[in-house]
């Protein structure tokens, strides 16, 4: 279900799906074979693009449709001539296993996503092609409009002026702590400010049983996944206690300075220690979820009604909307807390990017811009008529990557709320830019009740527009608390892995997981921690702390 919603959201707030004529020209150029630098332009003849592409075995497709052979596929060949074939598929949890396979093998697809230390090893390996000349030519002006308007993103992917990727316009993100406001008003609780009011609030819905006689305090991460955001998965907030560490200034899983200036892996020091010491505790007291790390799902104690709290980042309505299909009375709200001692709300910022690269044997480099001028540019009027009002996401768009101008969210939350309040007409907002920002307008009056401006969930009305309702109110209720949010972001010094970690991070992974967990769970005394950081630079930590001081 989780990823299930992060897919639909990734789609609604890249895709422009809007009906628009747009000029069909399959002239050819003297480029190459059938080559067309025309940005929304066909080809005359038939260009396969082979991908590598990571899938959702829990994603429903429509009807007999694939990742490979669905209805934007179709229209992509139908409307453009490309055709788009797959040179293998992986689950998303072996997608990038895969893809460092493809790289060490030199069997390369046409064309598929990688992450920052994929892409690096690429260069250097002299696989990529180069695409400043084919963006120049073949970039529409929505994309480049786009990039421009993230400054450094394409600098950061240009080598020795060669530009080898397109990078996803990644989403500003952070962790907030999200509760049910009905259970809070009912016990005559206040706001969460700190640790110790987070604590309060937890035990007392505990205490009260208000999600019944198993009431869930806190809830935790799942099966498999991690108690905080890292490096290479920073942009992953939800359901983990990444919170609880940075109000403690703690940062594991990034890297950050030590008093002297020096690069030092955040899950080894002494705040790490601290905060781990206080889990123990909570977890001990029952306020964090007892199956922590068991489930398979957090997300059912919250679509059941058991839980009060969980953390994640603003489009976490997403996630919840069963829950709230469930109990319409369940009124989840984000709050920016925990803050640390000195009144800050901490985050560390996100970094592990997605980006496309094309391999630089591929003859027509041209058809992976144009795939993208696609994505994000009003469609063509064949598109409505092929696709409907069904919401294509990552999973039926090839190469798939989040992309839309660096105030996006922004300009989407504030022409809404100013909509609703009278201050602006549908026809003054910027459906050409933002085009989901004027859907979403068009749409919040269907769903969203006087007074507009509060966001309880009393004031909605979920069947007065299914389809967009999670949308809205997503945006109005986490988009508009994280936008206006004063957030002191902590960047890792280091967003890729070094040489060493290429081998050894996996175990030093592993180690910390397990370590932490026995830690919290009590079956090893807070002292393990010490031994951890001895295994760990033992076992090769020292090797990359010196690694990433030198990078």
């Amino acid at each position: 279900m989780k990823k299930k919603m992060k897919l639909l959201l990734a789609g609604f707030l890249a895709a422009a799906a809007m009906s628009g004529c747009v000029s069909k020209d399959v002239s050819d150029t003297t480029e190459g074979v059938n080559a067309n630098m025309e940005p929304l332009g066909g080809y005359s003849e038939p260009v396969e693009v082979s991908i590598g592409k990571g899938i959702d075995p829990n994603y429903k497709f429509n009807g007999e449709d694939t990742a490979e052979n669905n209805v934007y596929t179709r229209w992509l060949k139908k409307e453009y001539n490309i055709h788009v074939k797959h040179e293998w598929e992986a689950a998303s949890a072996d997608y990038e296993q895969k893809v460092s396979l493809s790289i060490a093998s030199n069997d390369l697809p046409d064309a598929m996503m990688v992450n920052e230390s994929q892409l690096k090893q690429m260069i250097k390996a002299d696989q990529l092609a180069d695409l400043s000349e084919v963006y120049k030519k073949a970039g529409a002006p929505r994309l480049k409009a786009i990039y421009d308007s993230n400054p450094g993103l394409l600098e950061n992917v240009t080598y020795e002026g060669k530009l080898y990727a397109l990078p996803e316009t990644t989403l500003p993100s952070a962790p907030m702590t999200w509760i049910r406001k009905d259970w809070l008003d009912e016990l005559g609780l206040k706001e969460p400010k700190s640790l110790e009011d987070l604590k309060t609030i937890a035990k007392a819905f505990i205490d009260n049983k208000m999600g019944g006689e198993n009431t869930v305090g806190i809830v935790g991460t799942a099966q498999g996944g991690s108690l905080y955001s890292t490096f290479l998965t920073s942009g992953d907030h939800s359901f983990n206690l990444s919170p609880l560490f940075f109000a403690n200034d703690a940062y594991p899983g990034i890297w950050v300075k030590d008093k002297d200036g020096q690069a030092v892996y955040g899950s080894t020091t002494p705040e790490t220690k601290k905060t781990l010491g206080m889990l123990r505790d909570w977890y001990k007291e029952g306020l964090i979820d007892k199956e922590l790390g068991l489930r398979k799902s957090a997300q059912e104690v919250i679509v059941s009604g058991k839980a009060g709290i969980f953390f994640g980042p603003w489009h976490s309505p997403y996630s919840i909307q069963d829950a709230i299909k469930n109990d319409p009375k369940a009124n989840w709200r984000p709050y920016l807390a925990p803050v640390d001692d000195s009144g800050k709300f901490n985050s560390n910022e996100t970094t592990g990017s997605q980006y496309i690269v094309v391999n630089k044997n591929f003859k027509n480099p041209e058809a992976i811009i144009k795939m993208l001028n696609i994505h994000v540019s009003e469609k063509a009027k064949s598109y409505e008529k092929e696709v409907a009002d069904r919401q294509m996401t990552s999973q039926e768009i090839p190469l798939f990557i989040i992309a839309g101008h660096g105030d996006q969210l922004e300009y989407a939350v504030s022409s809404t709320q100013k909509h609703l309040a009278g201050e602006v007409e549908l026809e003054e907002i910027d459906k050409i830019n933002y085009g989901f920002a004027y859907d979403l307008s068009a749409h919040a009056k269907n769903v969203k009740k006087e007074p507009y401006d509060n966001y309880d969930i009393q004031y909605w009305d979920k069947q007065g527009d299914e389809a967009f309702f999670s949308h809205v109110y997503a945006h109005l209720n986490g988009g508009s608390t994280f936008v206006n949010a004063d957030i002191n972001y902590v960047r890792s010094l280091a967003t890729a892995k070094t040489k060493t970690m290429e081998s050894r991070w996996a175990n030093l992974s592993k180690l910390e997981d397990e370590t932490f967990l026995k830690i919290i769970f009590g079956t090893a005394p807070l002292s393990e921690f010490d031994s951890f950081v001895k295994k760990w630079n033992k076992q090769g930590g020292k090797q990359i702390t010196k690694e990433v001081n030198e990078q």
